[in-house]
Parts: structure tokens; sequence; C-alpha cells
């Protein structure tokens, strides 16, 4: 009982997360550019503070050993990225095709489960609608 009350409870935030980033997109966006800058110079200062605490430095050599150590983290970032990157395609690629034959049987197999009748009201839903895209396109 708790247990579908709790996947409730999260079904419902996840389906309000999603309809807000929908609604709102670009003030999501512009709060998660910010949230990022915000916690790069979080980091930057937090290292330049460090560096400069345990070797003595003033503010030009601390700014410019913090900006080796950044840089050397992304490039070493950046490695394991393009690393594991052809592996994760390979992995991402047998995943689509897999799910896309599924979904290919899962839907041939509901139409022909389907009435004249089923599908008579699938063909006419998807003719008005295709109707509507195109006077709504050229209207």
């Amino acid at each position: 009982m708790i247990l579908s009350i709790n996947r409730k409870v999260a079904f419902g935030l996840i389906l309000t997360v999603i309809v807000i980033v929908i609604l709102m997109f670009d003030t999501v966006l512009a709060l998660s550019l910010e949230l990022i800058h915000v916690s790069f110079e979080f980091v930057e200062l937090s290292l330049d503070m460090l560096i400069e605490h345990i070797f003595h430095t003033d503010l030009h050599d601390t700014q410019i050993i913090v900006f080796y150590l950044m840089l050397s983290i992304a490039g070493f970032a950046l490695y394991k990225l393009l690393w594991a990157l052809p592996h994760r395609y390979r992995e991402v690629k047998e995943n689509f095709v897999t799910g896309w034959s599924q979904l290919k049987k899962e839907i041939l197999a509901y139409w022909q489960d389907l009435s004249t009748i089923g599908k008579t009201k699938w063909l006419m839903g998807f003719m008005a609608s295709i109707t509507c895209m195109v006077l709504w396109f050229f209207i």
C-alpha cells in the first residue's frame, strides 16, 4: 500500500517537473545555466583560497595555478569521455535497434488484433489530424 502511494507521488512529481519544463523552458534553461555558472565560480574560488593558503602565493600566481589545474582536470575528463564514447555509441545503437524492432512488433500485433471498425477509426483520426496540420500550416 505504501509502495503504491510512493510510486504515485513520484509519478506526480516527475509529471509536474516535465510540465514545468515544457511550459517554462526558457526560465528553466536560464536557471540551469546560472546554477552551472555559480557552481563553477564556487569551485574556482575554493581552489583559489586553498592554493593561496597552502602555497602562500599572491593573487596572480594563484589564478595561474588554478587555471592550469582546471584545464588539466577538463582535459582528463574530455579524454575519459572520448575513450568511452565508441562503446556508449555502440550500446545506444544496439538498444535503439532492439527497442525499435520490439515497438514495430507490438504495433503490428495491436493493428492485427483491431477490428475493422477500430482500424477505420484510426485511419479517420489520422486523416483528420493531417488535415488539421495542413490547414494550420497554410492558413
